[in-house]
């Protein structure tokens, strides 16, 4: 088994609890939560790298950030209220066709 999709999907999440936690550091003047952002946007890089091993680079970057975009719109809605309107949706929703259409491309 391939874990390289079990990467990515990991790496993105560790993503959007570093981008949760940059909001907490409020600019880094919290230093704990933005030095915590810092070590979590490293391992995110860092198993993005490992996935590029078999996963070509348009397929990763796009999986990583397509997932960390989504996954930090819907976090905001939850904890800050952030109304998305149909728009917003809908550019989820392509976000979501648009990764989809890279894995078939690169199988």
């Amino acid at each position: 088994m391939n874990p390289a999709p079990l990467l990515l999907a990991l790496a993105a999440l560790l993503d959007v609890g570093a981008n949760a936690l940059l909001k907490k550091s409020d600019g880094f003047r919290r230093l704990g939560p933005g030095l915590l952002a810092l070590a979590l946007v490293l391992l995110a890089f860092g198993l993005l790298g490992i996935s590029l091993r078999t996963v070509p680079l348009a397929t990763a970057y796009a999986t990583w950030g397509g997932l960390g975009l989504a996954l930090s719109a819907l976090l905001s809605r939850r904890l800050d209220g952030t109304r998305l309107t149909p728009t917003a949706w809908a550019g989820l929703l392509l976000i979501g066709a648009s990764v989809t259409a890279l894995h078939h491309l690169h199988g």
